[in-house]
């Protein structure tokens, strides 16, 4: 087993302070520098699935563990665990604090007003071919305000190629970093990807080709079977629980909607990774990537994980069903990378930009008494009556984010209230509050109470996301624990269990890819050097 040349942070030091390159790590390239670099990230993939179902992986997931270099303690250095915030410190080497990139969606103050944000929304960029359709509006990486790995590819090589796509836009988006080049992501209504005049004036052939013919063929299906042999099931709960989004819903799914109802069916199951690496293989033939004497990227948001996550839960029959198809297809990908880039000279990297609470419900069954669903609109009506009581008082605005802070505390409405001032200057009060730090950009808040200068922890276990159904977005080790795995070109297979952060993924590639032009203050390191 190789022994990467690396240091092992204090993980609190490392959280709060970040780190740039390992001082006096060897870091010379490779004699040859791999030909592709390939991003992967399994949205919602939460970092001990691959060791729970590990029996059912004979494919990509199988080669990864096997053959890649593997970080079991890898997490996100953040509190405020959501899509883009994850993908973006993937894609750039710095947390949201440094990004913008704080959440899926944001309060953003203006002046004296506060207003809501969505994490890739442009105005200014309209949706290629639905520039006047109501409802369609406009993308680009306008608040993402750091370069990312694809960036940092071009700068040093103008000739080299760089695709992302994702069934979301703020995974593709963000996971391309400021670049304008090739990025799609499904427009699910329309059951076709698209891009944004940010990037394109016209679509192009291979894309155009791909919707009328594969995306046509990939959503007239109706039934999602499962993938699961009888001799595995017991890996997972059983196929039946009330606390389920779908209510007890079990295989066979079967789907009888109206159009536009049943597109969004069929990419709340594996078709939705089935039609991104689909659109990838297209993208390899028609680019000719890592096969033109340039480093070219390629990054993929993989979304089935998390919309199936959503709506069964993590340890469910249907998430396994999924992780065991996804497994198959990232294997068929791979040989193709062999086949097509040659068998050895891509390197790739694969995380998740979150992981996931367990179902309350299930959870309480295995013993775990902490684990509960709280009522949302209770807690709501909670805050607004500690802000009154706040405001009432008058003084600072400082003031009313203290005096807040305190009342959502001893009132029991929250495990632990940090004031902004709180967040952005002194020793931080507590671990939890260096992962908001670290999630905290001025003027874009998370909550409700954040124009109020105050960020909220709830307790550990405690689920806010209704009736059924589970989520994600907590600073708790559930939630923050994602795989981090690399693979290829210059990569021993190995395990180590030091603490590695998902900033760390941008820099390591970088270094394997011989790309010297990153910048020098970099939250993340390189923790891998090849070989």
């Amino acid at each position: 087993m190789k022994t990467p040349n690396r240091r092992i942070p204090n993980i609190a030091g490392s959280i709060m302070l970040g780190a740039v390159l390992v001082a006096g790590q060897a870091c010379t390239q490779a004699l040859e520098d791999p030909s592709l670099v390939v991003v992967i990230v399994v949205d919602q993939l939460r970092g001990d699935m691959l060791d729970e179902f590990d029996e059912a992986f004979s494919g990509g997931f199988r080669r990864l563990i096997d053959d890649g270099y593997r970080y079991t303690n890898a997490s996100h250095p953040f509190a405020v665990t959501q899509t883009a915030a994850g993908h973006a410190s993937i894609s750039t080497g710095v947390p949201p604090s440094r990004s913008g990139i704080v959440a899926n969606t944001w309060s953003q103050q203006t002046g004296e007003d506060w207003r809501t944000t969505y994490s890739v929304a442009d105005n200014e960029s309209p949706i290629l071919g639905f520039e006047d359709a109501d409802g369609v509006p406009g993308r680009s990486p306008k608040n993402l305000l750091r370069s990312g790995l694809a960036d940092w590819m071009r700068e040093a090589d103008d000739n080299a190629l760089t695709v992302s796509l994702s069934a979301k836009d703020r995974s593709a988006i963000t996971l391309a970093g400021k670049t304008n080049s090739h990025v799609y992501w499904l427009l699910h209504d329309e059951a076709r990807f698209v891009t944004s005049h940010y990037y394109a004036q016209a679509y192009p052939g291979w894309v155009q080709g791909f919707n009328e013919e594969v995306m046509t063929m990939l959503v007239a299906d109706s039934v999602w079977d499962t993938e699961v042999p009888v001799e595995i099931q017991s890996l997972a709960r059983p196929d039946f629980a009330a606390y389920e989004r779908r209510g007890s819903s079990t295989f066979p799914h079967i789907s009888s909607l109206e159009e536009r109802d049943h597109y969004e069916w069929v990419f709340d199951s594996p078709k939705s990774d089935e039609a991104v690496l689909g659109l990838a293989k297209a993208a390899m033939e028609e680019l000719a990537l890592g096969q033109r004497g340039s480093a070219d990227f390629l990054a993929l948001g993989l979304s089935s994980t998390d919309y199936i996550g959503h709506l069964f839960g993590p340890l469910s029959q249907e998430q396994l069903s999924n992780l065991i198809h996804l497994d198959r297809i990232l294997g068929e990908f791979f040989d193709y990378l062999d086949a097509n880039v040659g068998e050895g000279q891509w390197v790739a990297a694969l995380s998740a930009d979150h992981g996931v609470a367990t179902m309350p419900e299930y959870a309480q069954e295995q013993g775990n008494t902490s684990a509960r669903r709280i009522n949302a609109r209770e807690k709501a009506r909670d805050r607004s009556s500690a802000l009154q009581a706040a405001v009432a008082e008058g003084g600072a605005s400082e003031d009313i984010a203290e005096r807040l802070a305190r009342q959502l505390e001893t009132e029991g409405t929250v495990a632990k209230a940090y004031t902004h001032q709180e967040l952005t200057l002194g020793e931080p009060v507590d671990s939890f509050a260096i992962l908001f730090r670290n999630s905290h950009y001025p003027g874009r808040g998370h909550g409700a109470l954040s124009r109020y200068g105050v960020e909220t922890r709830y307790g550990e276990g405690e689920l806010l996301y209704g009736a059924n159904g589970t989520s994600h977005g907590t600073p708790y080790w559930y939630d923050r624990h994602v795989p981090l795995i690399f693979f290829g070109k210059g990569i021993d297979a190995g395990v180590s269990d030091a603490p590695a952060y998902t900033t760390d993924i941008a820099p390591t590639l970088a270094h394997l890819a011989g790309i010297a032009t990153m910048p020098d203050d970099l939250h993340g390191r390189v923790i891998y050097t090849a070989r």
